[in-house]
């Protein structure tokens, strides 16, 4: 878990010497708000995760985040053109490489 904050302090201070903390909020804010938000994965993560620190439920909690994590990576859905950590990718390769 400490690895988990390291990284993302270090986010945070790259995008401050570099000017662009308000961008990196303006992302931040666009994917917690609106359509298609991950605010319930987050929720649904935490709640499961919270399961954990309970001894009995510990070796559950573990089997549903494994299913939660497994409906992330392959989600895909064809009609809103939205999907899984695959279809993401994707798009965000062809949206940089302009394919």
């Amino acid at each position: 878990m400490p690895f988990v904050f390291l990284v993302v302090g270090i986010v945070f201070v790259a995008s401050g010497v570099r000017g662009t903390s308000q961008d990196l909020l303006n992302l931040l804010t666009n994917d917690l708000k609106g359509p298609n938000n991950f605010i319930y994965w987050v929720l649904a993560i935490a709640a499961i995760g919270g399961l954990g620190y309970v001894a009995d439920l510990r070796s559950f909690s573990r089997a549903l985040l494994a299913l939660v994590l497994i409906v992330l990576i392959l989600t895909e859905n064809k009609q809103q053109g939205s999907g899984g950590l695959f279809v993401k990718f994707e798009d965000a390769v062809k949206q940089i490489t302009g394919g």
